[in-house]
């Protein structure tokens, strides 16, 4: 009786390993290439637009408002933009599910640009979000635009060693316009909280030495703008997520940044949506 016991068990534990191990192979076998497509995409796009006269749009903070979400990727794809970066916190945790809900929201856009995501520090997992949204960090790159946008991963308010030597080694001047990107804004005077410090001064150095042109962040759910160092400075929060009215410098709006190359001169511009509060 006691051997037919333990016969039992083991068939009922290796059954549950073996659910286990299919729960964990769910996960749609398209969303892992999302990051690929967008940069085969993106340097499709790169070898044929208009050296003279190009676009592309920023974003970020989209999470709990697909509605307004899809109205401002809407109009970002009518923008005709080379590509579209977003900011981070796509998700309220960054589950399995989340990731593919933000993926379906995404693809429910047709003929959108390529998107790249930044990752934000609601994106928790780190495994799935590599594997189903992209890199932690990553560069795109076009010599003949003369573009470089180096984004790293700073979502624990720390700019780590491997983030900082990430920017060294890509921001080598080789572009014309180098442009840095993460999630959470550098502290300063004018966003002294949600911000981070670890790094910040590593960052700023780089960013002044190897003559970068823009930062670009997002985090604080609004729009806000500063010049540090002498390079403009964007938060982009607004695309959805609900907005930061009180206690932080800047419009707390939804909206998307603009970001416009005239032969070879960043310039950008803010285009605001209709802010009605969530329910």
């Amino acid at each position: 009786m006691l051997l037919r016991r333990m016969h039992i068990f083991r068939l009922l534990i290796f059954s549950l390993v073996i659910l286990i191990g299919a729960s964990g192979r769910c996960l749609p076998a398209e969303t892992a290439a999302f990051f690929a497509d967008s940069l085969k995409a993106f340097e499709a796009r790169a070898a044929s637009v208009d050296t003279d006269g190009w676009r592309f749009v920023f974003l970020g903070d989209n999470r709990g408002n697909d509605s307004k979400f899809k109205e401002i990727l809407q109009r970002a794809k009518d923008l005709d933009p080379l590509f579209i970066l977003h900011g981070g916190d796509i998700a309220e945790h960054g589950s399995a599910g989340e990731l593919s809900h933000f993926l379906d929201v995404v693809k429910s856009v047709k003929g959108l640009p390529p998107l790249f995501v930044v990752r934000g520090n609601h994106e928790t997992n780190t495994a799935l979000f590599e594997k189903m949204i992209g890199p932690l960090n990553f560069v795109i790159d076009s010599q003949r635009l003369g573009l470089r946008l180096v984004a790293v991963d700073n979502s624990n308010y720390v700019l780590g060693e491997r983030e900082l030597a990430f920017l060294s080694k890509n921001l080598d001047q080789k572009r014309q316009n180098q442009i840095v990107s993460m999630h959470i804004p550098p502290r300063t005077d004018r966003w002294p909280k949600h911000s981070f410090d670890t790094g910040k001064k590593e960052l700023l150095t780089l960013m002044t030495d190897r003559g970068v042109k823009m930062g670009l962040f997002a985090h604080i759910h609004l729009f806000d703008a500063d010049t540090i160092r002498g390079i403009p400075c964007i938060i982009s929060g607004g695309a959805g997520a609900q907005l930061a009215w009180y206690g932080y410098a800047g419009d707390a709006m939804y909206h998307l940044v603009i970001v416009d190359v005239a032969k070879g001169k960043l310039s950008y511009r803010v285009e605001r949506f209709d802010t009605t509060l969530m329910p």
